[in-house]
Protein backbone atom coordinates (compact mmCIF):
# COMPACT_ATOMS: atom_id res chain seq x y z
CA UNK A 1 0.00 0.00 0.00
CA UNK A 2 1.37 3.41 -0.94
CA UNK A 3 2.11 6.10 1.64
CA UNK A 4 -0.63 8.22 0.06
CA UNK A 5 -3.24 5.49 0.55
CA UNK A 6 -2.05 4.83 4.11
CA UNK A 7 -2.37 8.52 4.94
CA UNK A 8 -5.84 8.67 3.38
CA UNK A 9 -6.90 5.65 5.41
CA UNK A 10 -5.64 7.22 8.65
CA UNK A 11 -7.49 10.46 7.91
CA UNK A 12 -10.68 8.50 7.24
CA UNK A 13 -10.31 6.61 10.51
CA UNK A 14 -9.72 9.87 12.40
CA UNK A 15 -12.82 11.46 10.88
CA UNK A 16 -14.94 8.46 11.82
CA UNK A 17 -13.51 8.50 15.36
CA UNK A 18 -14.26 12.20 15.83
CA UNK A 19 -17.77 11.73 14.48
CA UNK A 20 -18.34 8.80 16.82
CA UNK A 21 -17.10 10.77 19.84
CA UNK A 22 -19.61 13.52 19.09
CA UNK A 23 -22.43 11.03 19.49
CA UNK A 24 -21.18 9.59 22.78
CA UNK A 25 -23.52 11.00 25.43
CA UNK A 26 -21.90 13.14 28.10
CA UNK A 27 -21.80 11.55 31.56
CA UNK A 28 -24.52 12.66 33.94
CA UNK A 29 -23.70 15.72 36.03
CA UNK A 30 -22.68 14.65 39.52
CA UNK A 31 -24.24 17.17 41.92
CA UNK A 32 -22.68 16.93 45.39
CA UNK A 33 -25.86 18.04 47.17
CA UNK A 34 -27.67 15.00 45.76
CA UNK A 35 -25.07 12.49 46.97
CA UNK A 36 -24.81 10.79 50.35
CA UNK A 37 -23.02 13.12 52.76
CA UNK A 38 -19.84 11.01 52.87
CA UNK A 39 -19.40 11.24 49.07
CA UNK A 40 -19.87 14.99 48.57
CA UNK A 41 -16.38 16.32 49.22
CA UNK A 42 -14.89 13.98 46.60
CA UNK A 43 -17.22 15.54 44.03
CA UNK A 44 -16.83 19.19 45.08
CA UNK A 45 -15.45 19.93 41.60
CA UNK A 46 -18.43 19.42 39.30
CA UNK A 47 -17.82 17.45 36.11
CA UNK A 48 -18.78 20.03 33.49
CA UNK A 49 -17.12 19.53 30.11
CA UNK A 50 -16.29 23.14 29.26
CA UNK A 51 -16.74 25.18 32.46
CA UNK A 52 -13.47 25.07 34.42
CA UNK A 53 -13.01 25.18 38.18
CA UNK A 54 -16.76 24.88 38.93
CA UNK A 55 -16.92 24.04 42.65
CA UNK A 56 -19.54 23.70 45.36
CA UNK A 57 -18.60 25.52 48.58
CA UNK A 58 -20.82 23.26 50.66
CA UNK A 59 -19.62 21.34 53.69
CA UNK A 60 -17.09 23.84 55.03
CA UNK A 61 -17.36 23.99 58.84
CA UNK A 62 -17.93 27.19 60.83
CA UNK A 63 -16.60 28.12 64.22
CA UNK A 64 -20.05 27.67 65.81
CA UNK A 65 -20.44 24.05 64.71
CA UNK A 66 -22.52 24.58 61.59
CA UNK A 67 -21.48 24.06 57.97
CA UNK A 68 -22.08 25.71 54.60
CA UNK A 69 -25.08 24.15 52.85
CA UNK A 70 -24.41 22.07 49.77
CA UNK A 71 -25.93 23.17 46.48
CA UNK A 72 -26.35 26.89 47.17
CA UNK A 73 -22.93 28.54 46.70
CA UNK A 74 -20.90 27.80 43.58
CA UNK A 75 -17.69 29.34 42.23
CA UNK A 76 -16.40 28.85 38.68
CA UNK A 77 -14.25 29.94 35.78
CA UNK A 78 -15.54 31.29 32.49
CA UNK A 79 -18.64 29.87 30.80
CA UNK A 80 -17.27 30.75 27.35
CA UNK A 81 -16.48 27.11 26.59
CA UNK A 82 -19.75 25.60 27.80
CA UNK A 83 -20.63 22.50 25.78
CA UNK A 84 -24.16 21.72 24.62
CA UNK A 85 -24.33 19.13 27.40
CA UNK A 86 -23.21 21.75 29.93
CA UNK A 87 -26.04 24.06 28.89
CA UNK A 88 -28.53 21.32 29.70
CA UNK A 89 -26.77 20.36 32.92
CA UNK A 90 -26.85 23.91 34.30
CA UNK A 91 -30.61 23.62 34.57
CA UNK A 92 -30.14 20.82 37.10
CA UNK A 93 -28.60 23.23 39.64
CA UNK A 94 -31.72 25.43 39.98
CA UNK A 95 -29.54 28.54 39.85
CA UNK A 96 -31.16 31.83 40.83
CA UNK A 97 -28.24 34.12 39.95
CA UNK A 98 -24.98 34.13 37.96
CA UNK A 99 -22.46 36.85 38.85
CA UNK A 100 -19.82 37.75 36.25
CA UNK A 101 -16.71 39.59 37.51
CA UNK A 102 -15.00 39.81 34.11
CA UNK A 103 -13.94 43.04 32.45
CA UNK A 104 -15.58 44.34 29.28
CA UNK A 105 -12.56 43.26 27.24
CA UNK A 106 -12.70 39.72 28.64
CA UNK A 107 -16.40 39.41 27.88
CA UNK A 108 -15.89 40.70 24.36
CA UNK A 109 -13.02 38.30 23.71
CA UNK A 110 -14.79 35.26 25.20
CA UNK A 111 -18.56 35.77 25.59
CA UNK A 112 -20.27 33.44 28.01
CA UNK A 113 -22.23 30.60 26.45
CA UNK A 114 -25.37 30.23 28.56
CA UNK A 115 -28.71 28.49 28.12
CA UNK A 116 -31.31 30.43 26.11
CA UNK A 117 -33.35 31.40 27.99
CA UNK A 118 -30.90 31.31 30.87
CA UNK A 119 -33.45 30.57 33.56
CA UNK A 120 -31.48 32.66 36.07
CA UNK A 121 -30.50 36.29 36.59
CA UNK A 122 -27.15 37.46 35.22
CA UNK A 123 -25.48 40.19 37.28
CA UNK A 124 -22.39 41.83 35.78
CA UNK A 125 -19.89 43.31 38.25
CA UNK A 126 -16.80 44.27 36.19
CA UNK A 127 -13.76 44.18 38.47
CA UNK A 128 -10.21 45.16 37.45
CA UNK A 129 -11.81 46.41 34.21
CA UNK A 130 -9.33 48.94 32.81
CA UNK A 131 -6.49 47.55 34.91
CA UNK A 132 -7.04 44.04 33.61
CA UNK A 133 -6.98 45.23 30.00
CA UNK A 134 -3.73 47.13 30.59
CA UNK A 135 -2.18 44.10 32.33
CA UNK A 136 -3.11 41.80 29.44
CA UNK A 137 -1.63 44.26 26.94
CA UNK A 138 1.63 44.46 28.89
CA UNK A 139 1.94 40.69 29.20
CA UNK A 140 1.18 40.23 25.51
CA UNK A 141 3.83 42.78 24.53
CA UNK A 142 6.41 41.14 26.79
CA UNK A 143 5.65 37.68 25.41
CA UNK A 144 6.01 38.95 21.86
CA UNK A 145 9.22 40.85 22.58
CA UNK A 146 10.67 38.27 24.96
CA UNK A 147 11.63 41.09 27.33
CA UNK A 148 10.63 40.36 30.94
CA UNK A 149 13.07 42.76 32.59
CA UNK A 150 11.51 44.19 35.75
CA UNK A 151 8.35 42.10 35.34
CA UNK A 152 7.34 40.36 38.59
CA UNK A 153 4.10 38.36 38.19
CA UNK A 154 4.00 37.59 41.90
CA UNK A 155 4.05 41.27 42.84
CA UNK A 156 1.41 41.97 40.20
CA UNK A 157 -0.95 39.47 41.80
CA UNK A 158 -0.21 40.71 45.31
CA UNK A 159 -1.15 44.21 44.21
CA UNK A 160 -4.35 42.96 42.55
CA UNK A 161 -5.49 41.40 45.83
CA UNK A 162 -4.69 44.58 47.71
CA UNK A 163 -6.91 46.44 45.24
CA UNK A 164 -9.73 43.92 45.79
CA UNK A 165 -9.70 44.90 49.47
CA UNK A 166 -9.59 48.65 48.88
CA UNK A 167 -10.26 50.12 45.42
CA UNK A 168 -12.82 47.49 44.45
CA UNK A 169 -14.78 47.42 47.69
CA UNK A 170 -17.93 48.73 45.88
CA UNK A 171 -17.79 45.76 43.50
CA UNK A 172 -17.46 43.19 46.28
CA UNK A 173 -20.17 45.02 48.23
CA UNK A 174 -22.48 44.49 45.25
CA UNK A 175 -21.46 40.84 45.17
CA UNK A 176 -22.33 40.27 48.83
CA UNK A 177 -25.58 42.20 48.50
CA UNK A 178 -26.52 40.07 45.48
CA UNK A 179 -25.93 36.87 47.46
CA UNK A 180 -27.99 38.34 50.31
CA UNK A 181 -30.89 39.14 47.96
CA UNK A 182 -30.86 35.56 46.64
CA UNK A 183 -32.09 34.58 50.11
CA UNK A 184 -30.51 31.15 50.10
CA UNK A 185 -31.28 30.26 46.48
CA UNK A 186 -28.34 28.83 44.47
CA UNK A 187 -25.82 31.41 43.22
CA UNK A 188 -22.69 31.02 41.08
CA UNK A 189 -19.99 33.65 40.59
CA UNK A 190 -17.07 33.57 38.19
CA UNK A 191 -14.33 35.48 36.41
CA UNK A 192 -12.08 34.01 33.71
CA UNK A 193 -10.00 31.42 35.57
CA UNK A 194 -12.24 31.40 38.64
CA UNK A 195 -9.36 31.98 41.04
CA UNK A 196 -8.52 35.65 41.75
CA UNK A 197 -11.64 37.84 41.74
CA UNK A 198 -13.74 34.74 42.28
CA UNK A 199 -11.31 33.52 44.94
CA UNK A 200 -11.39 36.78 46.89
CA UNK A 201 -15.19 36.91 46.70
CA UNK A 202 -15.42 33.34 47.97
CA UNK A 203 -12.98 34.05 50.78
CA UNK A 204 -14.79 37.07 52.20
CA UNK A 205 -18.17 35.34 51.98
CA UNK A 206 -16.87 32.25 53.77
CA UNK A 207 -15.31 34.45 56.46
CA UNK A 208 -18.63 36.27 56.94
CA UNK A 209 -20.34 32.91 57.37
CA UNK A 210 -17.85 32.03 60.11
CA UNK A 211 -15.61 29.59 58.25
CA UNK A 212 -12.11 29.55 59.86
CA UNK A 213 -9.29 31.28 58.01
CA UNK A 214 -7.31 28.08 57.44
CA UNK A 215 -10.31 26.45 55.74
CA UNK A 216 -10.88 29.60 53.66
CA UNK A 217 -7.26 29.38 52.52
CA UNK A 218 -7.67 25.69 51.73
CA UNK A 219 -10.56 26.49 49.38
CA UNK A 220 -8.59 29.35 47.80
CA UNK A 221 -5.56 27.15 47.12
CA UNK A 222 -7.69 24.39 45.57
CA UNK A 223 -7.90 26.60 42.47
CA UNK A 224 -4.20 26.18 41.75
CA UNK A 225 -4.36 22.73 40.20
CA UNK A 226 -7.79 23.26 38.61
CA UNK A 227 -6.89 26.58 36.96
CA UNK A 228 -3.53 25.36 35.67
CA UNK A 229 -5.07 22.15 34.33
CA UNK A 230 -7.63 24.18 32.37
CA UNK A 231 -4.84 26.14 30.67
CA UNK A 232 -2.18 23.44 30.33
CA UNK A 233 -2.45 23.29 26.53
CA UNK A 234 -1.91 27.05 26.23
CA UNK A 235 1.09 26.85 28.57
CA UNK A 236 2.54 24.00 26.51
CA UNK A 237 2.20 26.01 23.30
CA UNK A 238 3.65 29.09 24.98
CA UNK A 239 6.65 27.09 26.16
CA UNK A 240 7.10 25.60 22.71
CA UNK A 241 6.87 28.82 20.68
CA UNK A 242 7.86 31.59 23.11
CA UNK A 243 10.29 29.89 25.46
CA UNK A 244 10.67 28.83 29.07
CA UNK A 245 10.67 32.29 30.63
CA UNK A 246 7.39 33.34 29.02
CA UNK A 247 5.71 30.09 30.01
CA UNK A 248 7.03 30.26 33.58
CA UNK A 249 5.92 33.87 34.09
CA UNK A 250 2.44 33.19 32.76
CA UNK A 251 2.17 29.94 34.76
CA UNK A 252 2.71 31.89 37.97
CA UNK A 253 -0.17 34.20 37.11
CA UNK A 254 -2.42 31.30 36.20
CA UNK A 255 -2.01 29.72 39.62
CA UNK A 256 -2.66 31.05 43.11
CA UNK A 257 -0.44 31.52 46.14
CA UNK A 258 -1.31 31.84 49.82
CA UNK A 259 0.55 35.15 49.98
CA UNK A 260 -1.84 36.68 47.46
CA UNK A 261 -4.99 36.16 49.52
CA UNK A 262 -3.07 37.02 52.71
CA UNK A 263 -2.14 40.35 51.10
CA UNK A 264 -5.82 41.03 50.46
CA UNK A 265 -6.77 40.34 54.08
CA UNK A 266 -3.88 42.43 55.35
CA UNK A 267 -5.07 45.28 53.15
CA UNK A 268 -8.53 44.91 54.70
CA UNK A 269 -6.97 45.46 58.14
CA UNK A 270 -4.86 48.36 56.88
CA UNK A 271 -7.75 50.09 55.11
CA UNK A 272 -10.68 49.32 57.39
CA UNK A 273 -9.05 48.52 60.74
CA UNK A 274 -10.42 44.98 60.98
CA UNK A 275 -12.40 42.43 59.01
CA UNK A 276 -15.46 43.21 61.12
CA UNK A 277 -15.24 46.91 60.20
CA UNK A 278 -14.76 45.98 56.54
CA UNK A 279 -17.93 43.91 56.66
CA UNK A 280 -19.99 46.63 58.34
CA UNK A 281 -18.56 49.80 56.79
CA UNK A 282 -17.09 48.56 53.51
CA UNK A 283 -19.59 45.88 52.52
CA UNK A 284 -22.35 47.71 54.43
CA UNK A 285 -23.81 44.63 56.06
CA UNK A 286 -25.80 45.04 59.25
CA UNK A 287 -25.83 42.46 62.04
CA UNK A 288 -29.28 41.47 60.77
CA UNK A 289 -27.87 40.97 57.25
CA UNK A 290 -25.11 38.72 58.58
CA UNK A 291 -27.59 36.72 60.63
CA UNK A 292 -29.77 36.31 57.53
CA UNK A 293 -26.83 35.11 55.43
CA UNK A 294 -25.94 32.54 58.06
CA UNK A 295 -29.55 31.43 58.52
CA UNK A 296 -30.06 30.82 54.80
CA UNK A 297 -26.62 29.49 53.83
CA UNK A 298 -25.61 27.36 56.82
CA UNK A 299 -26.92 24.01 58.02
CA UNK A 300 -27.75 23.66 61.71
CA UNK A 301 -25.27 21.87 64.01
Amino acid sequence: MSKKRVFASLVAVAIVAVAAIQFIPAPALVIPAQLPAEQRVAHRLLNFEGIPNFRDLGGYPTTDGRQVKWGVLYRAGTFAGSSSADLQRLGELDLRTLIDFRSAAEKEAEPNRLPDPAGFNVVEIPTLDDGNEAMVEEITERIESGNFDGFDPNELMLDANRQFASTFTPQFREFIQTVLKADGAPVVWHCTAGKDRTGFASAILLRILGVPQDVVMQDYMASKQHALRARESQIMLLRLFKGEEAADKVSIMLGVEEDWLAAGFKQIDDTWGSFDDYVHRGLQLSDADIARLRATLLSPP
